[in-house]
């Protein structure tokens, strides 16, 4: 249970939380000749970097992974119909994390304890995170 959260968490900093800090800290840079200008521009960029960064992990899903779900074994499938979801899908549930956020962050670690172990995106969007076999 432990080891399937932990990989789904470093699935979501690999995809979504690094790029995101390095495109922030890129067009930070580019626009203001720093990494951190401060005040509203600095939300304004963390907000786009964050949307774009979503939008690519989302485009660049197949067979319900992205990138970072097939390096790290994790696969995304429909609640009932254990199908694996398109990139659409996979947007939408991206989108939908932002419950996770609005609860503190409590959403990402509601996988600890419930019995789906979905967080608040996964209830959303209907779907569950599994564990895939390694390939032969």
């Amino acid at each position: 249970m432990l080891t399937l959260w932990l990989r789904r968490a470093a699935a979501y900093i690999l995809r979504i939380v690094l790029p995101a800090s390095l495109l922030s800290q890129l067009i930070g840079t580019l626009l203001f000749g720093k990494s951190s200008p401060g005040g509203a521009a600095e939300t304004w960029i963390g907000c786009a970097s964050l949307l774009a960064a979503g939008v690519i992990s989302a485009l660049s899903t197949r067979n319900g992974q992205s990138w970072a779900h097939q390096l790290l074994r994790l696969q995304v499938l429909d609640q009932e119909s254990s199908a694996p979801i398109s990139a659409r899908r996979m947007g939408l549930r991206e989108l939908a994390h932002l419950a996770d956020f609005a609860s503190l962050c409590i959403g990402f670690l509601w996988p600890l304890w419930d019995s789906q172990r979905q967080t608040f995106a996964d209830k959303i969007v209907s779907t569950v995170v599994v564990s895939v076999d390694k390939p032969e």
